[in-house]
């Protein structure tokens, strides 16, 4: 798949995509926002459908729920069973996204 082809398919997913080179090689950063409204930015280095699905299976629902509840807005404005539900939602879209991509 090509770069624009890339790019065209996460945006029709409604992330925003940003690209950029660095030593030559073609990065992407995407950015989505889960359905709390958290600004989720994804660096893909290199900017390939693989670097997004390994991102996907990476993906730890814990973890960012603890790495946002370290904030004291954040956790002033979510409750700790609001932060799951909506991170699991968000890592949901994610593998169906890959899902999609798989299937090109």
């Amino acid at each position: 798949m090509t770069t624009r082809q890339l790019k065209k398919f996460f945006e029709e997913h409604n992330f925003n995509v940003h690209l950029f080179k660095e030593d030559g090689e073609q990065l992407g950063e995407i950015e989505m926002w889960t359905n709390g409204g958290v600004d989720m930015n994804i660096l893909l280095q290199p900017f390939t459908a693989k670097e997004f699905i390994d991102y996907v299976n990476n993906f730890d629902v814990d973890e960012e729920v603890d790495l946002y509840r370290q904030d004291e807005g954040y956790r002033a404005v979510f409750r700790i069973s609001q932060s799951l539900t909506d991170f699991t939602d968000y890592l949901d879209f994610l593998e169906n996204v890959v899902i999609e991509l798989e299937n090109l």
